[in-house]
C-alpha cells in the first residue's frame, strides 16, 4: 500500500508538472512565433513604403543592402512568380514561386505566411508575404523569411529549463511525498502484519500506535476483536478436537449433509466404507458420492418427515457392502423445529449377514449329510428287524450296506472335526519343520495302491532337497492326501495324477495335476466352499463327504499361503499351492 500511495502521488506530481510546462511551453512557442511573424510583417511593410518612394529600383541590391538590417532573407517577386531580387540566392538559378502558398496568398492582396523546407537554403524557414501595388512597376510581392533552426534553438532552450524545474519540483514533491506517506502508511502497517500473524493461527494480535483519528479508533476496535477472536478460537479448537477424536474412533461410519444432501462432514470409518476423500467430496451432492438410490430416497424422506429412520440397504462400489443406516435430522438447539440438516450413521453388516448366511448354510448341509445315511441305516435296521435277520445272505448285504454308511458318517465327522480344528488358530501354536520331499514321498505310498487298482498312475515330480517349511505336518499330509485322493476320484482307469514341488524366490510350489474330467469354469469360484459338489450324484459314488477341498484352503490359509485352480473339461485339473518358505508368524 506504501508503494502504491506513493506511485499515485508521484505520478499525480508528474502528470501536474508535465501538464503545466507542455502548455507553458507551447504558449511560449506560439508566442514566439507570433512575434517574429509580427516582426517579419511590419518590417516587409516597412520595405514596401520605401519601395513607394523610389522610382528605379535595383532589386537584387536593395535585398542584399536591407536583408542585414532587418535579420531576414528578402526576395522580390513579380505577378508571373519570377524571382526579381533575393538576397540569398542567385536569381537566375531560382525556380518560379508562382505555386508557393504564401506567393499565391499575396498575389490576391492578403498576407501570406507558411513554413516548409527550403530547396535552395537547405533548412526549414518561415516565409510572409504582402502584396505590392505600385502602379507601372513590375514588383508584385514582398517575402520575407528567417530559419526556423531559431525557433527550434529557443525550443530546446525552453525545453530545457523545463526539465530542470520539472527535476526540482519532483526532487522536492519526492522528499515531502516520502515524510507523508510513511506517516500515513505506518499505522496500516502494523495492521497489515497483525492481520496476517491472525491469519496464520496466531490469535490475539496487538497493534501499538495511538492518534487521535479514525486509524487510532480502528486499532483500538482490533485490538479488541483480536482478544475475543483468540478466546473464541481457542474453545472451538478444543471442541473440534474432541468431536473430530469421538467420531475419528467411531467404528461405525458417520456422514453430515445439508438441507441439500450436500455433504458437510465425513468420519474416517465412512471414508474407508465407501473409498472417499472428505476434502475432494466436501459440498457435492450424496447421490454424486455414493450412487445409491434407496439411500437418496431415505434421505429425502427423512427430509420431508423430519423423522428419523433406519433401513438396511445394498452398495456395489467400492465393494459390495450391507449397511444398516441410521438417520437422524440435525436441529439447532436454541430453535429444535429448525432442521439444517442430516445425520447418517452407517454400520457394516456384511459380515455378519455373511456369517448368518453361512451358518444356515453350514446347518442345512450338515443336516443333509447327516440324515441321508442316518435314514438308509435305519431303514435296514427295521427291515432286519421285521425277519430279514433270519435270512443271511439278505442280512450279510444289509449289514454290509449299513457298514458302509456308518463310515461315510465316520468320514463327515472327522473332516468336521478336523475342519474346526484348523479354524481355530491357536492349534497353530507350535510349529513344526516340514520335510516336503519326505512328506509327499509318504503320501503317495499311502494313496499308491488305490491308484493302483484303478489303473492310475502316481508321478512324484517335486525337485529335490526343496527348502524346509514351517507348520503343523499333519495338516500339510492332509492337504496332499485330499488333493491327491481328489485328483484320483475323478480321474478315469489310465489316466496320471502327478505332484510336482520347486522353489521359485521365497516360496515353495506344490502342484496335483491329474487328467480327469475336469471342472466347468463356473463352478471353480465355489469349488473350495464347504458341502459344494460339481456334481452331487458322482460325489456321493465316490464317497466324497464335500468337506476336502474346503479342509485344503484353511491348511494352505493357517501356513500363510494360496492356493489357485485352473481346469478344462475332459483333459484335467490344476491345483497350484505357495507357501512361504520362512517361519510364518503364529
Amino acid at each position: 500500500m506504501k508503494r502504491k500511495i506513493f506511485i499515485t502521488f508521484i505520478t499525480l506530481v508528474l502528470i501536474g508538472i508535465i501538464t503545466t510546462g507542455v502548455l507553458a511551453l507551447n504558449l511560449y512557442r506560439m508566442n514566439h512565433l507570433y512575434s517574429i511573424e509580427e516582426r517579419l510583417i511590419t518590417n516587409s511593410k516597412l520595405i514596401r513604403e520605401f519601395l513607394y518612394s523610389l522610382d528605379e529600383v535595383n532589386y537584387d541590391e536593395i535585398s542584399e543592402l536591407y536583408s542585414d538590417n532587418v535579420n531576414a532573407r528578402i526576395t522580390f517577386i513579380d505577378r508571373t512568380g519570377k524571382v526579381i531580387g533575393d538576397s540569398k540566392a542567385d536569381i537566375r538559378f531560382l525556380e518560379n514561386h508562382k505555386d508557393r502558398p504564401e506567393i499565391k496568398k499575396a498575389l490576391k492582396g492578403y498576407t501570406g505566411i507558411s513554413q516548409r523546407f527550403s530547396e535552395s537554403l537547405g533548412y526549414d524557414m518561415l516565409y510572409v508575404a504582402i502584396p505590392f501595388n505600385k502602379k507601372g512597376s513590375d514588383l508584385a510581392v514582398i517575402r520575407l523569411s528567417v530559419p526556423l533552426v531559431n525557433i527550434i534553438n529557443f525550443n530546446r532552450a525552453l525545453l530545457k529549463y523545463m526539465a530542470i524545474s520539472v527535476g526540482a519540483g519532483l526532487l522536492v514533491a519526492l522528499i515531502l511525498g516520502i515524510r507523508y506517506v510513511n506517516n500515513v502508511t505506518k499505522p496500516i502497517q502494523q495492521l497489515t502484519v497483525a492481520t496476517k500473524k491472525i491469519s496464520q493461527g496466531d490469535y490475539g494480535e496487538r497493534v501499538y500506535f495511538k492518534t487521535e483519528d479514525e486509524l487510532g479508533i480502528l486499532a483500538e476496535n482490533f485490538n479488541t476483536m483480536s482478544e475475543k477472536l483468540r478466546n473464541t478460537i481457542n474453545e472451538l479448537q478444543d471442541s473440534n478436537t474432541k468431536m473430530r477424536a469421538i467420531l475419528s474412533s467411531m467404528i461405525n461410519g458417520v456422514i453430515a449433509l445439508d438441507n441439500y444432501k450436500r455433504i458437510v462432514f465425513l468420519n474416517k470409518a465412512a471414508e474407508e466404507m465407501f473409498g472417499l476423500d472428505t476434502e475432494k467430496v466436501k459440498g457435492k451432492h450424496l447421490l454424486e458420492v455414493v450412487r445409491n438410490n434407496v439411500l437418496d430416497e431415505l434421505i429425502q424422506k427423512l427430509l420431508a418427515e423430519n423423522k428419523r429412520s433406519k433401513q438396511e440397504i445394498e452398495v456395489h462400489e467400492p465393494r459390495y457392502r450391507i449397511l444398516n443406516i441410521h438417520s437422524n435430522p440435525i436441529t439447532l438447539k436454541d430453535n429444535p423445529n429448525r432442521k439444517i440438516g442430516v445425520l447418517i450413521i452407517i454400520e457394516d453388516v456384511t459380515e455378519i449377514r455373511k456369517l448368518e448366511r453361512l451358518r444356515k448354510d453350514f446347518v442345512a448341509n450338515v443336516s443333509h449329510e447327516l440324515k441321508t445315511p442316518l435314514t438308509s441305516i435305519k431303514g435296514f435296521i427295521e427291515t432286519l428287524k421285521e425277519g430279514a435277520v433270519e435270512n443271511k445272505k439278505v442280512r450279510n448285504k444289509f449289514l454290509d450296506i449299513i457298514d458302509i454308511e456308518t463310515g461315510r458318517l465316520t468320514a463327515l465327522i472327522e473332516d468336521l472335526l478336523m475342519l474346526s480344528e484348523i479354524e481355530n488358530k491357536h492349534q497353530m501354536a507350535e510349529m513344526e519343520e516340514i520335510d516336503v520331499n519326505k512328506s509327499v514321498g509318504e503320501v503317495i505310498q499311502i494313496l499308491n495302491e488305490i491308484a493302483k487298482s484303478k489303473d492310475i498312475e502316481l508321478i512324484n515330480n517335486v525337485e529335490e532337497n526343496i527348502p524346509k517349511l514351517y507348520g503343523k505336518r499333519t495338516w500339510f499330509k492332509q492337504m496332499l492326501i485330499n488333493l491327491i485322493d481328489n485328483g484320483i476320484k475323478y480321474t478315469p482307469a489310465g489316466g496320471k495324477v502327478e505332484v510336482i514341488g520347486y522353489r521359485t524366490n521365497d516360496f515353495v510350489i506344490i502342484k496335483v495335476r491329474d487328467t480327469g474330467i475336469g471342472i466347468e469354469k463356473k463352478h471353480l469360484s465355489r469349488l473350495f466352499e464347504r458341502f459344494y459338489r460339481v456334481d452331487k450324484a458322482r460325489s456321493r459314488q465316490v464317497g466324497g463327504t464335500g468337506l476336502g477341498l474346503a479342509i485344503v484352503k484353511h491348511i494352505v490359509l493357517s501356513f500363510k499361503g494360496k492356493i489357485d485352480v485352473t481346469s478344462e473339461v475332459n483333459k484335467g485339473t490344476e491345483f497350484k499351492i505357495t507357501l512361504p518358505v520362512k517361519k510364518t508368524d503364529k
